[in-house]
C-alpha cells in the first residue's frame, strides 16, 4: 500500500471519529443532560464546584463512551440505507441497548419493560429522534424565527424536565438542584453540546462507511463487555438476542426500499447557516429563566404520566417499525 492511499484512509479514518464522536456528544448531552441524570448531574456539579478545569477532561472521557455507543447506530444508518423515521427509531434503540447494556445493567433490570424504556421510549425517541435528528435539521431548513422557536422551546422543555425526580421515594434520591447550580450546569453543559453540533456538522458525511478492523475493534468489545454485564441476569437477559437480531434484520430488509432521502443525505447534503449556532444558546437561556419558577413554588412535571407516554410511544411505534419492512417488501414482491 502506497503512503497516499495510507494517508487517505487515514484522513477518511479521523472524519468518521470526529463524525461519531461529535454525534456522541449530542446524544450525551440528551441522554444524561437534558434528560437530567442524577449520578452524573452531582458529580459534574461537584467537580465545577471544587476544580472545573477537571470537568474538560472528565466531559472528554465519558463522550468517548458514547462514541463507542453511537458507532453502531450510525454504521446502520449508512449500512442499510436508512430513509424513514420509523428506520431511524430502529436504529435508535440499537444505540439505546448500547447505552444502557453495555457498560450498566438497566435493561436487565425489569424485562421486558427495560428493554423499552428507557432505551427506546428516551434515547431512541428523544436523543436520537429530536436531539441528534430534528434539532440538526431544523438548524439546517428553518429560517431565523423558526430556530429561535426551536431552541427556545427546547430550552422550556428542558426546565420544566429538570423537575422529574423532585419527591423521589428513594432514600437516596438527589435534592432539588438550586437555580444557581442548575445555572452552572446548563451553561456548561450546552457549551459542550455546542461542540458536538459542530464536530457532527463539519467531519459528518451522507455515508458512514466503517473499514474491516473498525468493525473488528467495535465488534471484540461489544462481545467482552455484553456478556459481562448479561450474566447475572441469565437466562432472561438472553431475550436481547432475538430482539435485537429482528431490528436488524428489519433494518436490513428495508435498505433497497425506495424513497425520500437517507437521513444521512439529509443532514449532511448542506450544512446548517452559521447563525444557526448563535442561537444555540437560546435553549439554556430560556431553561435557566423557566427552571426558578418550578424551583420556587414546588412545582414539578408529572413524570409518571409522561414516562408511562414515552413508553407507550416508543413501545408500539418500535413493534410497526419492526413490521414495515416485511410488509413493503411482501407488496413489493406481490407488484412483480
Amino acid at each position: 500500500m502506497c503512503s497516499s492511499d495510507l494517508k487517505q484512509k487515514l484522513r477518511a479514518f479521523l472524519r468518521r471519529l470526529g463524525a461519531a464522536y461529535g454525534s456522541a456528544i449530542i446524544l450525551m448531552f440528551f441522554s444524561e443532560y437534558f434528560f437530567l441524570n442524577e449520578g452524573p448531574v452531582e458529580e459534574l456539579l461537584t467537580t465545577l464546584q471544587s476544580d472545573p478545569l477537571l470537568a474538560v477532561p472528565a466531559f472528554v472521557s465519558f463522550a468517548g463512551f458514547y462514541t463507542l455507543f453511537t458507532y453502531p447506530m450510525l454504521v446502520l444508518l449508512s449500512g442499510f440505507n436508512v430513509r424513514t423515521l420509523s428506520g431511524l427509531l430502529l436504529a435508535g434503540a440499537v444505540f439505546g441497548w448500547a447505552t444502557e447494556g453495555l457498560t450498566i445493567p438497566v435493561i436487565y433490570l425489569a424485562i421486558p419493560v427495560s428493554f423499552s424504556f428507557p432505551s427506546i421510549g428516551w434515547h431512541a425517541l428523544i436523543d436520537v429522534m429530536a436531539g441528534w435528528f430534528f434539532v440538526r435539521l431544523g438548524m439546517r431548513r428553518f429560517g431565523v424565527s423558526g430556530n429561535a422557536i426551536m431552541f427556545i422551546a427546547l430550552g422550556a422543555v428542558w426546565g420544566m424536565w429538570a423537575t422529574w425526580f423532585w419527591g423521589g421515594a428513594e432514600a437516596d434520591a438527589m435534592a432539588p438542584i438550586n437555580p444557581e447550580d442548575f445555572l452552572l450546569m446548563v451553561a456548561v453543559t450546552s457549551g459542550f453540546w455546542l461542540l458536538g453540533l459542530v464536530l457532527a456538522d463539519r467531519f459528518g458525511a451522507a455515508n458512514f462507511k466503517v473499514s474491516k478492523w473498525e468493525v473488528g475493534v467495535i465488534g471484540l468489545i461489544y462481545i467482552v463487555l455484553a456478556p459481562v454485564i448479561a450474566f447475572p441476569y441469565l437466562p432472561l437477559s438472553l431475550l436481547i438476542v432475538p430482539v435485537v437480531a429482528l431490528t436488524i434484520l428489519a433494518l436490513w430488509r428495508g435498505r433497497n426500499i425506495e424513497g425520500n432521502a437517507t437521513v444521512l443525505e439529509r443532514l449532511h447534503t448542506s450544512r446548517p447557516p452559521w447563525w444557526s449556532y448563535v442561537l444555540v444558546p437560546l435553549t439554556p437561556a430560556t431553561a435557566v429563566l423557566v427552571y426558578p419558577w418550578f424551583f420556587e413554588s414546588n412545582r414539578r412535571v408529572p413524570t409518571d404520566i409522561i414516562v408511562q407516554t414515552l413508553f407507550l410511544a416508543g413501545t408500539l411505534w418500535f413493534v410497526v417499525a419492526l413490521i414495515i419492512p416485511f410488509v413493503q417488501r411482501s407488496k413489493s414482491n406481490e407488484a412483480q
